[in-house]
């Protein structure tokens, strides 16, 4: 088992970070389109929502 952990180890620590960076950058750009278009009275929707 410790032989997994240190042959594994730091490929699951890269690939933790990778998605917490992923999802820190999917805020962040959400948060961004909503001051963009703050003033402007413009709702940002998803495209496929006018199907349901």
């Amino acid at each position: 088992m410790k032989s997994i952990v240190k042959r594994y180890g730091m490929a699951l620590f890269f690939l933790l970070f990778v998605i917490i960076l992923m999802i820190f950058g999917t805020f962040a750009v959400k948060s961004f389109g909503d001051k963009m278009f703050e003033g402007t009275g413009i709702d940002m929707k998803p495209r496929g929502e006018h199907l349901n």
